[in-house]
């Protein structure tokens, strides 16, 4: 049942969001031609709201009233969504690793060395799973409505947060401050245990929701 659920919510997101698609790809190709990884930073940003969209259409179409016609419990919904979040997030930093590379192959002035990449993936990563880990139990517990306003808050604060530590400074030399093995993969476990907590918050916010 769960490969049905997940087959489920990646249709709906291709069926729903090819736009939003190919502003992910026009974002690309604005980071790689102008040499800007600045660009191709707004994917992981975007996925989240990409995401949110299978919520959204479950909402409308009341699923989770028809969803109960079926041999499925609601911690498997939850989970089918969560598991999609994970390949999102994988997509998400596939997509920036393809752009840094052609990056280097495209604007050689602007070649980014190994270390920078890895920065920019371990952010893209943790950004593109935080964001909608944060997000998705209020969406299960008030609506994708409500929700969204947390998106754009959380959204807010995390822009606002790299703006200020860039602000001012020489952008590789804040940069070289994470290239350390040990902060890389400290930030990894950090966007991993918030995923996992946020996957059992939601799960046990939806088990008690009155459908």
């Amino acid at each position: 049942m769960i490969k049905g659920l997940i087959a489920k919510e990646i249709l709906v997101l291709v069926k729903n969001n090819k736009i939003q698609f190919l502003c992910l790809l026009m974002f690309m190709v604005l980071g790689v031609f102008m040499g800007s990884p600045a660009y191709i930073m707004f994917i992981p940003f975007l996925f989240p709201m990409i995401l949110k969209q299978g919520l959204t259409v479950d909402e409308n179409s009341k699923w989770d009233k028809y969803s109960a016609c079926f041999p499925v419990d609601r911690k498997t919904i939850v989970s089918s969504k969560y598991i999609v979040m994970l390949f999102g997030s994988l997509l998400a930093s596939v997509m920036a690793l393809v752009s840094f590379i052609l990056i280097n192959l495209v604007n050689k002035d602007k070649a980014m060395s190994v270390n920078d990449i890895l920065v920019y993936l371990a952010a893209s990563t943790s950004v593109s799973l935080i964001i909608p880990s944060l997000m998705y139990p209020f969406d299960f517990k008030y609506g994708t409505a409500k929700g969204r306003l947390i998106y754009f808050i959380i959204t807010g604060i995390a822009v606002a947060g790299l703006s200020s530590a860039f602000v001012g400074a020489d952008v590789i030399s804040v940069i070289s401050r994470f290239t350390q093995p040990l902060i890389i993969a400290s930030v990894f476990t950090a966007a991993m245990v918030v995923f996992i907590v946020s996957w059992l918050i939601s799960a046990r916010i939806y088990e008690a929701r009155e459908i």
